[in-house]
């Protein structure tokens, strides 16, 4: 059976549809300078065309941007191909049952707010507008400084706005040199790559520099119910300072402090909690009441899963590049681990173990939410920089393949009809593949079970 999730995404997709239709047919959406583009809707105006002039004027910097961006995206549209291909070899030769259950489900693929629990709602709303608005004004004044005129801006929707556009004029774009117009292509993903570096740079080194572990010690990341721990007021997020005068550094302190102690043994233990260091007396627990091991019988039990993993998640988002490329790769995978709390890198309760310093120390709830919005802004920038680097119609990556494959042709003695009908053939089943490719784990999720069924 399809998930429901799904079922729920198919109506809304087809009443969306439905309105959109009987609008556009009763001319109403023409009315309002609204038109159709496949199940977009285009919303048109001419504001911003002046900015976009003035800033396309330093045409030696954005021929540079544009000339390092088409770099940037064929390194890019290479590697992700390349993954591209490796995953569908691996799912090939390894695909089983349990595999598939582990796939994501359509929902999940989606940049769709809302519908995809993988995105908070509103830091992901705040950076798709960020993304798609640079992109788009990107891709303009890299036009207009190649001499395109720029036709109209406007907002793209699709049952919510999903984006932004800059409409060049199409018949100077295609006129123009391929170089430029390359350019012009790659300075959309170029500007989403650049703002993706800028975000992780604030959000390493300005955010997350300025803050601590909170307290010298070992970190408390589960209470056993009814335990000691949880009658002296020890919680997730506590950090054990001190046991009976031995100072806790580690979990190897920790271990052997409580292999030295019996059930029944009253013990001190100094913690941190919430801000503040607290001192208390406790009874230890007989370990074989909780686990039934004979083994345990006897010894002192405090009933709680120590940790210093929050040591080294601080360590690498201070410093990503530390470990590279682990430490990136660990940072941009935070958001699919759900131990991560609310699919954002550092929520409640984890940000108990850490303290804010500085201007933020005051407020460290709005300190988070803004460490969260930058991440995101990375995230998402560095995600559709990538996607839009695809060689894929209608894509930016494409386009720029298009134009790649037309100049190889051209130095071959092929006349121009038959260079773009092969051209055109070239890139529609290329196109065709790179779907594929990207869809193939949905279609496995989906029809492997039918299949297997069957």
């Amino acid at each position: 059976m399809f998930p429901i999730t799904l079922v729920y995404l198919i109506i809304l997709i087809a009443l969306y549809l439905g309105i959109v239709i009987f609008l556009d047919k009763k001319k109403i959406l023409e009315r309002h300078n609204i038109s159709l583009y496949g199940p977009f809707l285009m919303i048109k105006t001419e504001r911003g065309k002046k900015s976009i002039h003035r800033l396309s004027r330093f045409r030696r910097f954005w021929s540079w941007f544009g000339d390092t961006g088409v770099v940037i995206c064929f390194l890019s549209m290479i590697a992700v191909v390349l993954l591209l291909v490796w995953q569908f070899w691996w799912l090939g030769s390894h695909i089983t049952k349990e595999i598939v259950e582990k796939l994501p489900e359509v929902n999940m693929v989606l940049v769709i707010p809302g519908i995809n629990p993988l995105l908070p709602i509103g830091y992901t709303i705040i950076a798709i507008i960020i993304a798609v608005v640079f992109h788009e004004f990107s891709h303009g004044i890299s036009a207009s400084s190649s001499g395109v005129d720029i036709k109209s801006l406007g907002i793209l929707a699709f049952i919510i706005p999903v984006g932004a556009f800059v409409e060049p004029d199409e018949e100077q774009l295609d006129k123009i040199e391929r170089r430029k117009r390359m350019r012009v292509f790659a300075s959309g993903p170029a500007m989403n790559f650049f703002i993706s570096i800028i975000s992780l740079l604030i959000f390493s080194t300005v955010l997350m520099g300025s803050v601590n572990i909170a307290a010298d010690g070992i970190g408390v990341a589960y209470i056993v119910k009814d335990s000691p721990a949880q009658m002296i007021g020890l919680d997730f997020g506590s950090i054990i300072m001190e046991i009976n005068g031995t100072s806790i550094k580690d979990i190897d302190d920790f271990l052997d402090v409580m292999n030295r102690t019996h059930a029944g043994q009253n013990v001190s233990i100094i913690f941190y909690k919430n801000g503040k260091i607290i001192k208390g007396d406790v009874t230890l627990a007989d370990r074989f009441t909780f686990t039934n091991a004979s083994d345990d019988k006897g010894k002192g039990f405090l009933g709680i899963v120590a940790t210093t993993g929050y040591k080294e998640i601080l360590a690498v988002l201070k410093n990503p590049l530390k470990r590279f490329p682990e430490g990136i790769f660990y940072l941009y995978a935070m958001p699919l681990s759900s131990i991560r709390g609310g699919y954002n890198p550092i929520t409640d309760p984890y940000i108990k173990f850490f303290r804010v310093n500085g201007l933020f120390a005051s407020c460290p709830g709005v300190f988070w939410s803004l460490t969260n919005l930058v991440f995101w802004i990375f995230w998402l920038n560095f995600a559709i920089a990538i996607f839009n680097a695809l060689p894929m119609i209608p894509l930016d990556g494409g386009y720029l393949m298009q134009d790649l494959l037309g100049g190889l042709l051209e130095r071959f003695p092929v006349n121009k009809k038959s260079r773009e009908k092969i051209t055109r053939y070239t890139m529609t089943a290329l196109s065709l593949l790179i779907f594929f490719l990207v869809i193939y784990p949905l279609l496995l999720k989906y029809l492997f079970p039918l299949l297997h069924r069957a």
